[in-house]
């Protein structure tokens, strides 16, 4: 595994992509990323004067939850208001997440639980995160 000073994977803010390559992944047009520019709800990383636009993680990100929701039928005002919140949000559900994670049993194809520790300081409980056929829920389970 890679560390790096936030503890993920790998190091995000090194992901750079070109405007054809957040184009592609995004199916946000050139011509609607030079508008967002315009209207400040994106900014490209400082570049070179006379090279193509790029992108950081964070941004591609943006755009692509800018997109989700336009596609949700929200306006481009409300949108970028709901990926801003979703870019504020995501880093503090991760963490949640990742401090309280201690395992993932995977039973079946259509079934996995993941263990989200003890319930309280007593230990006499546990958490569990279920998705079983597509559906989420949390099971409280007695310690033995």
């Amino acid at each position: 595994m890679v560390e790096t000073s936030k503890g993920g994977l790998f190091n995000t803010e090194k992901l750079i992509f070109g405007i054809r390559q957040v184009t592609q992944i995004t199916g946000v047009s050139s011509r609607q990323l030079r508008y967002w520019e315009q209207q400040n709800y994106i900014s490209p990383i400082q570049q070179k004067k006379g090279t193509s636009r790029q992108y950081d993680m964070h941004t591609l990100l943006k755009i692509a939850n800018i997109q989700r929701f336009l596609s949700q039928g929200f306006t481009l005002s409300v949108a970028v208001e709901k990926a801003i919140k979703v870019g504020r949000e995501a880093p503090l559900i991760r963490d949640f997440v990742l401090s309280r994670m201690n395992g993932v049993n995977i039973e079946s194809d259509d079934r996995a639980t993941i263990d989200f520790g003890f319930l309280d300081d007593s230990h006499k409980q546990r958490v569990l995160g279920v998705i079983d056929h597509g559906k989420t829920s949390f099971e409280i389970i007695d310690e033995v």
